[in-house]
């Protein structure tokens, strides 16, 4: 692959923002520029910081940590627009051709591992590589309980998201992340850092309350299958033994349909590539990406 010039920053990030129909796309930018082309595409609720601890593991790459619109500092979606994975897929693809790449390898956990896949299936001409941490797109149930979803996404629209809580400090923030997740005190901390706005008496978060709506419009699974099937480029998927439920249980039914699918399993809590086995997502990702 070609380079331009090149700029390495040490393991520090630079800070960056794209902006995408009328809304600030932001982005944690680490590496070298002009390297291999990378998007990383972080989990629900998190925000780019959840790259932080193997970014600087991953020096050759040009890698762009983007805060998905609602989350982090990008801006959130508009009065009336819907959070969903078909959107997030056109914002980094509008990213991406703001970045001039045409073909771009792909990081992605939780949610941000389901837009990868999704993503990947939809252009597989622009994809080179994808790894999913602890994330593949799944869905259970059939027509009737879409219907309902699409229903009841629509009232939650209507009738608002209300205020979001005030916290009396960023401590009190992580702790309550602490509490209802299954991270350390340190994985926390680092999300919250990008994730905590000050607010009337104290913080509160920067996600936009609606994207804990109920997601409309989701693929069946006839469509996801048609979907895996197109997804030509080498893909690795991270499981996280101790991790996130929510997909495992369509995993076989995936890599059945995926022409190019490599499933990983390894011990550790869902946000791994936060805690003590960082090294080991690091690993298996410069391998599979052949660095």
């Amino acid at each position: 692959m070609s380079k331009a010039q090149t700029t390495f920053r040490s393991g520090s990030a630079e800070s960056i923002a794209f902006e995408v129909h009328g809304r600030t796309l932001a982005a944690k930018r680490w590496g070298d520029v002009g390297g291999i082309p990378c998007l990383a595409l972080h989990g629900w609720l998190d925000n780019a910081n959840t790259f932080d601890r193997i970014a600087p593991g991953l020096p050759e790459l040009d890698l762009v940590a983007l805060d998905f619109a609602g989350h982090g500092f990008s801006s959130h979606r508009g009065p009336g627009e819907h959070y969903t994975s078909f959107a997030d897929v056109q914002d980094v693809v509008a990213v991406a051709s703001a970045l001039g790449w045409q073909k771009f390898h792909l990081i992605g956990h939780s949610m941000g591992a389901a837009v990868a896949a999704e993503l990947a299936g939809l252009f597989p001409e622009r994809i080179e590589r994808a790894v999913m941490i602890d994330g593949f797109p799944h869905h259970e149930g059939g027509a009737a309980e879409t219907l309902i979803s699409n229903r009841d996404a629509i009232e939650q629209m209507l009738n608002g998201a209300g205020s979001p809580r005030v916290f009396t400090g960023v401590d009190e923030m992580i702790d309550r992340v602490v509490q209802v997740t299954d991270q350390s005190r340190d994985a926390a901390a680092t999300l919250v850092a990008r994730g905590h706005r000050l607010a009337r008496g104290g913080y509160t978060w920067r996600t936009d309350p609606r994207i804990r709506f109920r997601t409309p419009g989701r693929m069946t699974e006839e469509t996801l299958d048609a979907l895996m099937a197109r997804s030509v480029a080498p893909a690795l998927l991270i499981v996280a033994n101790q991790g996130d439920r929510w997909y495992q249980p369509g995993i076989a039914r995936r890599a059945k349909h995926h022409p190019n699918l490599e499933v990983v399993r390894i011990d550790g809590p869902h946000h791994l590539h936060l805690e003590t086995q960082a090294p080991e997502v690091l690993a298996l990702t410069r391998r599979f990406f052949g660095l």
